[in-house]
């Protein structure tokens, strides 16, 4: 029987490992979520995504906390656990509002291409 304690400690020895793992994991899937909810893809491509993309999210609060459990306060400790956050937020973002979550999207790009066509125009 696995106890906790020992599942802690695991974390915390393969912390490198688990991280390089993690961090491009949330970073990918978080960034594949908005791409298909601006790029108006079927709503089973987003929950595909999201569903895929809390698991990792919530894992690297936990082991986040297994760190803080012990002690360690660090940089690390307080950037992955907002990394993380953020991924959460976004997923809840398009989850519950995917429309509105489209339309920022499709804003934000309208106003990025005109700010980089004037760059180039000068």
């Amino acid at each position: 029987m696995l106890e906790l304690s020992s599942i802690a400690e695991f974390s915390r020895c393969h912390c490198i490992g688990i991280c390089a793992f993690l961090v491009p994991t949330n970073l990918g899937l978080a960034i594949a979520t908005l791409l298909f909810t601006g790029l108006n893809r079927p709503p089973r491509t987003i929950y595909t995504t999201i569903g895929l993309g809390i698991l990792p999210a919530i894992v690297l609060l936990l082991h986040v906390l297994t760190w803080w459990s012990i002690g360690v306060v660090m940089l690390p400790t307080f950037i992955l656990p907002m990394l993380a956050t953020t991924c959460l937020a976004i997923y809840a973002y398009a989850l519950f509002k995917p429309a509105h979550m489209r339309n920022l999207l499709l804003t934000i790009s309208k106003i990025s291409i005109a700010k980089y066509q004037q760059l180039l125009a000068n």
